[in-house]
Order: C-alpha cells, then sequence, then structure tokens
C-alpha cells in the first residue's frame, strides 16, 4: 500500500515538474545594473543594453540560438583570438549617422558627436518577452571631448527581446526629434549609418561559408548599395554549447569551439521613414540599412537588376522644424541558412505588427 501511495505520488510530482518546466521554458528576465540591463533567457544571457559604450549606448554581447556569439567581440572585448581589430566604433548594435547638422556621430575621436543616454522611461522586468524604453540626446563636442550647448536631437527608443529555441528576435524601434522645435535639422548624403550591427568574425562575407542575401535576389558584394525589404548575414559561428553534444565538445555539449551555421536577419518595417534605403552591408562584417545616403553608393556599387527599384528619394534629408522621424526594425537571430522564401515570410508577418511609439 505503501510502496503504491509512493509511487503515485512520485508519478504526479514528476508531472508537476515537467509542466512546470514546459511553462518556465523560454522565460525572458531583465536585470538592471549601474551601466546597463541585462536581458536574460532561462537564466543565460541573451544581451545587455550598455548605457554608454564609447561614444554611444549599444546591445553587446549578443547571443542567438544555442548561446552562440552573435556580434563581434572587439572592442569591448580584445582578448578574442583572430578578429579583426578595424573601425573600433564597430561595436554590437548601435544606431547613429554620419553627418547630423555637419556633425559626424558614425565615428569616434576628438570633435565627434555624443549619443548620451538620459534615462529609463520603462522596463518589462519577465515575461515571455522583454521591453524597455530609453531616452538618449545627440551632443556635438569639441576637439577637447566636452560637450557643446544643448544636445542636436532627442532620441526615444524601444528594444523588445522575444523568441523561440531556434531564433531569437529583437525588434528596435526610434523617434527623433530636435530638441530646440522652431529649428530644422538636416542629415546629409553620406553612406556613414544608420542602423547597424557587426557580425561575429567566422560569419564574415569575405570568409568561407560567409553569404550575405537580400529580399532582391542579391548575394555577397552584390547586396551593398541596394535597397531591400530585408538582408540575412549567415555563415559559421563558434562558441557556446553544441546541441546533443559530441566527442569534439564532451559528452554535454557545452564550451564547444565547433562551428554551425547560424543567421542575422535585419527587417525593414514599411512604417519606417525610408524604409527603402540603401543597405551598407559589407562583406568585411558591418552590416547596417542607411535611409539618407544616396551618392557614396550609386557610383561604386554593382549594376545589378535591383538597382530597377531603387528609391525615388534624393540622398540627404532636412527634417522640418517641430517635426520628428521615426525607424522601425527587426533583427533575427536564427539556425542555419535564410532562403528568399523563409525571409519573405518573416518580412510579411513584422510588416502586420503595429509601431509602439508614438511620434
Amino acid at each position: 500500500m505503501a510502496v503504491r501511495f509512493l509511487s503515485a505520488y512520485l508519478g504526479l510530482l514528476c508531472g508537476f515538474l515537467a509542466i512546470s518546466n514546459t511553462s518556465v521554458l523560454g522565460q525572458f528576465s531583465a536585470q538592471r545594473q549601474d551601466d546597463r540591463i541585462d536581458v536574460l533567457r532561462d537564466g543565460k544571457l541573451v544581451t545587455s543594453y550598455r548605457y554608454r559604450s564609447g561614444s554611444k549606448p549599444v546591445l553587446w554581447p549578443i547571443h542567438g540560438p544555442d548561446d552562440k556569439r552573435m556580434t563581434r567581440s572587439y572592442p569591448l572585448d580584445a582578448t578574442v583570438p583572430n578578429e579583426a581589430h578595424d573601425h573600433p566604433h564597430h561595436r554590437g548594435l548601435w544606431m547613429t549617422f554620419g553627418e547630423v547638422d555637419g556633425a559626424d556621430w558614425w565615428a569616434e575621436g576628438k570633435g565627434k558627436g555624443l549619443v548620451a543616454h538620459s534615462k529609463v522611461v520603462s522596463l518589462t522586468p519577465s515575461g515571455d518577452s522583454i521591453s524597455w524604453v530609453a531616452e538618449h540626446e545627440w551632443f556635438k563636442t569639441k576637439e577637447s571631448g566636452e560637450v557643446v550647448g544643448s544636445p542636436v536631437l532627442l532620441e526615444t527608443c524601444r528594444y523588445s527581446v522575444s523568441g523561440s529555441e531556434g531564433q531569437t528576435v529583437i525588434d528596435c524601434e526610434y523617434v527623433w526629434k530636435g530638441v530646440d522645435g522652431s529649428k530644422p535639422i538636416h542629415f546629409g548624403d553620406t553612406k556613414e549609418g544608420m542602423f547597424a550591427i557587426r557580425v561575429p568574425e567566422p560569419m564574415r562575407g569575405d570568409k568561407p561559408g560567409g553569404q550575405i542575401l537580400n529580399s532582391a535576389g542579391d548575394k555577397q558584394g552584390d547586396t551593398w548599395g541596394k535597397s531591400a525589404k530585408w538582408v540575412d548575414y549567415s555563415g559559421p559561428v563558434v562558441g557556446g554549447p553544441v546541441v546533443g553534444g559530441d566527442a569534439s565538445s564532451g559528452a554535454d555539449g557545452k564550451d564547444s569551439d565547433r562551428a554551425g551555421i547560424y543567421g542575422i536577419a535585419i527587417l525593414t518595417h514599411p512604417s519606417s521613414f525610408r524604409a527603402d534605403g540603401l543597405w551598407h552591408v559589407r562583406t568585411y562584417g558591418l552590416f547596417a540599412h542607411n535611409p539618407f545616403g544616396v551618392k557614396d553608393f550609386v557610383g561604386q556599387r554593382t549594376k545589378t537588376e535591383s538597382i530597377k527599384q531603387d528609391p525615388k528619394h534624393t540622398g540627404g534629408y532636412t527634417l522640418p522644424a517641430g517635426q520628428s522621424l521615426h525607424f522601425l526594425y527587426r533583427v533575427v537571430l536564427h539556425r542555419d541558412r535564410w532562403d528568399m522564401a523563409t525571409g519573405e515570410q518573416h518580412w510579411k508577418a513584422f510588416s502586420q505588427t503595429a509601431p509602439e511609439l508614438t511620434q
């Protein structure tokens, strides 16, 4: 009798634990630190929103499916072997531009612009997704690094992190408006921008296994300077556990450097300002969408069929006094590569979502 009771009890307990484990699988949580917000999924770090990294806030590091590192580590971690130590302003995922009212916020150094985090407006602490809203101020600086007067731009940004076992989704939404509502703001015609990520070194398009594909069917270097609804950058990625484990990684599959194929896709929402802008996506690992630049691209890009779909706008833009700009992107970190059908399916689903920030 006692044995049967104990057996039944253990069966119920195992069932309860299975249900409990299922209910918390894929749960996200956010932890606020002095200099960042850490986003975790099932207790493992997905990304950190770093209030100030060099001259701007960034998301770094970013871990995708199977805990793979999905951004270059340099310059925030310069100890990782076999990484290119170029373009120190390419860190994690960021949002800056090369010419705003005559100043440069893309590059870093003496006299370059500063994007200063001012506050976290709201934060969802836990759930099947995590989101937060923050405010940034864009300042000009002197050669000495001293801030010049009042900020030029006020940026409100919203980040939302969700996903399943096989992919992580990060929605990134921004509203820009002038701090002085009586003055227009000019955005120059330059390739240096704007919404960007630096891919992990083994994924690069100029290395074995690296691939770039856009919604127009262009690949590799042909994607640079073209208009597209989405671009997928894929290739080998090392770091993190290997699913299932093997002899090279140990029985539990942890801490392996065996590479698998993973991808990073960026999608532009149709409501985003100049969603049909050109892509500053390089085979050496820079991956950026640019709604302002035209002249630097047109003369140097390859002439594929996709140039027939060029946007109608000219380069640069002057934001009228008192108005704002709205941008909305989705970043999908996924296993394997995307094909055209997969990209279209994801873009269609994203295009039917509604923006959340008000202009």
